[in-house]
């Protein structure tokens, strides 16, 4: 028994959306289609890291050459740190095993994962305004659009954000909670900078400060001409200057600049190497970084006897902050359990299949989401500066890392479906709140 049969709607086509919808057809899930609300599919930000766990599952999709393709070509190490002042080395981090984390712009993974998903599967410019229950008796799903249009599905998976229309649909009344940290994000090219600066961000650098940091990676390569560094500023500010209604918005150059104004000579080629690269009115862009609690639930059903339910996957249900690099990762390992689970479970009960794929998550998920904000505190260390270089340790940072890298989903996910279920009657408690020390 499986659920190929059933009607899957995925709700977001980000990195997460796209990452299910590669994960479903892999695993024989054809009666599946992806809503996106934006007219066209793109994606803005810096670069992002996908790490070896999430390449992983990519490269089992077959999409190693193209990431390659379109990312940085095996840096030296995973991270290397600097001291904020002087540029001094303070340590690194070493790669975790094959396959190596790689680089690249957001709007470029896009590319890779959509390009394995046909055109037919995928409807854009589709805003979801509600879902109801099927009339007539129909254990099945109505999902209704801005536009005006409906869609009819057995199964709805949210994949659309931390600002999630679907998790709302469920009940949650949540906000997400405002970690402290606005992050600027923006490019220089390598032209742009000296060549000793120019060789020192070809490796992911993150240069350590008080209660800041920058963090560099080299995004592409050069036999694609997509290679730049893509810079990354975790800056701490409160939220009240905060003007705009999304969570992503642009703001000067010079605003990150009187951050760092007192940093290294590497840091300030970065800067003019901004200005060169931001828009008109030389802004670049600007996020605030939301997480949310470790959510209890992630799904609902309806007539267990046949097999209709929503279910939550992604920033809208585990949003972390990005400071392991887990985002976009965790939303492609969610993905790839959930399409496994769906496609290969054997018992009919949608309840407990859905059960067993929180039971395989949720545990990894909200540690890692304590972890990265634990992580981000120790990137951006707020103790006196006479204390504050010798306070790092590289080899404590990477072994706190290194069960995140190391995790072997796949196995993780056939030894569960291994066991048919078992404990499908139970829920998993949510674990400790850690944003009460925020």
């Amino acid at each position: 028994m499986s659920f190929k049969e059933k009607r899957i709607a995925v709700i977001g086509g980000g990195l997460g959306g796209l990452s299910f919808m590669n994960s479903a057809l892999y695993a024989g899930l054809t009666n599946i289609h992806l809503y996106e609300a934006a007219p066209e599919f793109t994606e803005v930000g810096a670069g992002v890291n996908i790490t070896r766990n999430a390449n992983r599952v990519l490269d089992a999709f077959g999409l190693s050459s193209a990431m390659r393709h379109m990312s940085s070509v095996d840096p030296p190490s995973y991270m290397e740190y600097h001291h904020y002042r002087t540029g001094a080395f303070l340590g690194r981090i070493e790669e975790f095993g094959e396959p190596r984390s790689r680089q690249i712009h957001r709007a470029h993974l896009v590319e890779v994962l959509k390009s394995k998903v046909p055109d037919t599967y995928i409807s854009t410019g589709k805003r979801l305004a509600k879902i109801e229950r099927a009339a007539g008796g129909e254990d099945a799903y109505v999902l209704h659009f801005a536009d005006g249009t409906t869609a009819t599905a057995d199964i709805i998976v949210g994949c659309d954000g931390i600002k999630s229309a679907v998790r709302a649909h469920l009940g949650f009344t949540d906000q997400p909670i405002y970690s402290g940290q606005m992050v600027y994000r923006g490019y220089v090219a390598y032209s742009d900078l000296t060549p000793s600066t120019a060789s020192l961000l070809r490796r992911t650098v993150n240069f350590r400060g008080p209660r800041r940091h920058i963090l560099t990676l080299p995004i592409g390569n050069s036999a694609s001409r997509t290679d730049r560094v893509g810079i990354i500023g975790f800056m701490t500010e409160p939220l009240e200057g905060w003007k705009s209604e999304s969570w992503l918005a642009t703001a000067p150059v010079d605003d990150l600049a009187a951050h760092v104004e007192d940093w290294c000579p590497e840091v300030q080629e970065i800067i003019e190497g901004l200005r060169k690269s931001a828009n008109q009115d030389g802004e670049i862009l600007k996020q605030t970084l939301y997480v949310r609690e470790p959510t209890e639930k992630w799904w609902s059903v309806g007539d267990q006897a046949k097999g209709s339910g929503i279910i939550l996957i992604g920033d809208s249900v585990h949003s972390t902050l990005p400071h392991q690099g887990q985002g976009a990762c965790q939303a492609i390992e969610s993905g790839f359990a959930l399409a496994q689970i769906l496609s290969l479970y054997p018992h009919p009960s949608l309840s407990s299949a859905f059960q067993l794929f929180q039971d395989l998550r949720k545990p990894r998920t909200d540690r890692i989401t304590r972890s990265s904000y634990e992580t981000g505190k120790m990137a951006s260390a707020d103790i006196p500066e006479e204390q504050w270089a010798g306070a790092f340790a590289p080899d404590v940072v990477r072994e706190r890392m290194r069960w995140v890298m190391e995790y072997d989903l796949l196995g993780e996910v056939e030894r569960g479906l291994g066991r048919g279920g078992e404990g499908e009657k139970g829920e998993r408690r949510g674990e400790e709140s850690f944003v009460s020390v925020l």
